[in-house]
């Protein structure tokens, strides 16, 4: 795969108050800890679109043919989230292990 190896998702805490609309997965609704991003430049949850594109094989935002493969890492927003979820939670995001 491209990029080699990817950092285990965000461990981000349980209640995260006001997201920003950026940090939501547009399929779970649930601020991202695995985002990765497509070719028309819109983040989703790992896990979930790997679940979504087991059924349908388009992109749930654009309808264009999506595959996994077709989707990098958003360390970028990764960064991001992680920075916000600490101050909200006094720090507690943990950037690796489980989420």
């Amino acid at each position: 795969r491209p990029g080699g190896a990817r950092p285990p998702p965000l461990s981000l805490p349980d209640k995260l108050d006001d997201p920003p609309a950026e940090f939501v997965c547009p399929i779970s609704h649930q601020v991202m800890s695995d985002p990765v991003v497509g070719p028309a430049g819109i983040s989703y949850e790992r896990e979930v679109l790997r679940q979504w594109l087991s059924v349908r094989k388009i992109d749930p935002t654009t309808q264009a043919s999506l595959d996994m493969g077709d989707v990098y890492a958003n360390f970028s927003l990764r960064g991001l989230i992680a920075r916000w979820a600490a101050g909200q939670s006094g720090g507690g995001v943990i950037f690796g292990g489980g989420g």
